[in-house]
């Protein structure tokens, strides 16, 4: 099988390597190879050391000075940093350089959605860690670099605990209806947003770190094996609810400048972060332990507990 899908790669790239190689001025998102999957081909599951095989032939095919040669060489570079097995359990990726997330489970891609990711001035931070919880109706717990800012424009709508500015749910909460927690994450999240338009923008890197997902009903419903009209209607009680998983998800948030469209093309995506520039330091990549993963009779346990409140207002 791995053959097979190493074979499969290669006819991806070569079939258009010519194209590629003569392409014109660099772009936000730049085709690398460009070929048609004919109905009904039916693929196997993906896993990350498929997309090696495609990066590895991309790099054999493109003369040293390619504009795209570093952008290839340094995302097998953050592959070898994650150590990320895409082809079993439940993995969400979210690729900041392309501003999107995709969750895979067992190899196959269930879900794919635009993000908005840190900008260059406050940068999503590459790290491997695991999904906590999902928070429906969460008050936003405003961090203290982005406090000052929040009072010199009045922080009106907000309430202060402890020193703490906390503004409730609602349809101006920035968190938006869903906030999914990552473990020892260093207060880095993924979650909805009250400002969906900045999902159509061609530029999303315009977060303080934390993600923001266009399709984050649907992420929560598939995290907790629920029907997302189920998810609708928690949300719709207004109460601040923290539910768990039945199974583990680890997370993934990696900077990877080259990576596979739906049709399994490989795309060059703007180098945001200048973490491809010629000198520019290897990025570090934060990898969360877990002492043991938790049994299956553990997981379930948790999500028998009734729901967890956490709303300080």
């Amino acid at each position: 099988m791995i053959q097979t899908r190493r074979s499969l790669a290669r006819s991806f790239l070569y079939g258009s390597a010519s194209a590629f190689l003569a392409s014109g001025a660099a772009s936000a998102q730049t085709r690398v190879a460009a070929a048609q999957i004919p109905a009904p081909v039916i693929l196997p599951p993906l896993t990350v050391l498929d997309t090696r095989d495609q990066l590895r032939v991309a790099q054999s095919s493109l003369p040293l000075n390619h504009r795209n040669r570093a952008a290839v060489e340094r995302t097998l570079e953050r592959l070898d940093d994650m150590r990320l097995d895409l082809s079993t359990g439940r993995t969400i990726l979210v690729n900041i350089a392309a501003a999107e997330l995709i969750a895979y489970e067992g190899g196959v891609e269930v879900l794919r959605s635009r993000v908005v990711v840190g900008a260059a001035r406050t940068r999503t931070p590459q790290l491997a860690t695991y999904v906590g919880t999902v928070r429906f109706n969460p008050p936003w717990y405003v961090p203290a670099s982005i406090a000052p800012e929040i009072r010199a424009q009045g922080a009106v709508g907000f309430t202060q605990i402890g020193g703490r500015l906390i503004q409730p749910p609602g349809p101006t909460n920035p968190l938006g209806p869903l906030r999914i927690g990552l473990e020892d994450s260093d207060g880095i999240f993924l979650h909805g947003t009250n400002r969906p338009g900045v999902f159509v923008r061609p530029g999303r890197a315009l977060s303080h770190g934390c993600v923001r997902v266009e399709r984050v009903r649907d992420l929560a419903a598939w995290l907790l094996d629920t029907p997302p009209a189920s998810v609708d209607a928690t949300l719709a009680t207004g109460r601040t609810q923290d539910v768990h998983p039945l199974q583990e998800v680890q997370v993934a948030l990696a900077y990877l400048t080259i990576w596979p469209d739906r049709g399994r093309q490989l795309v060059a995506y703007a180098d945001n972060y200048g973490l491809d520039a010629p000198g520019v330091r290897r990025a570090s990549f934060r990898r969360v332990h877990r002492a043991a993963p938790p049994t299956v009779e553990q997981m379930e346990a948790a999500a028998r507990l009734p729901p967890q409140e956490d709303n300080p207002l």
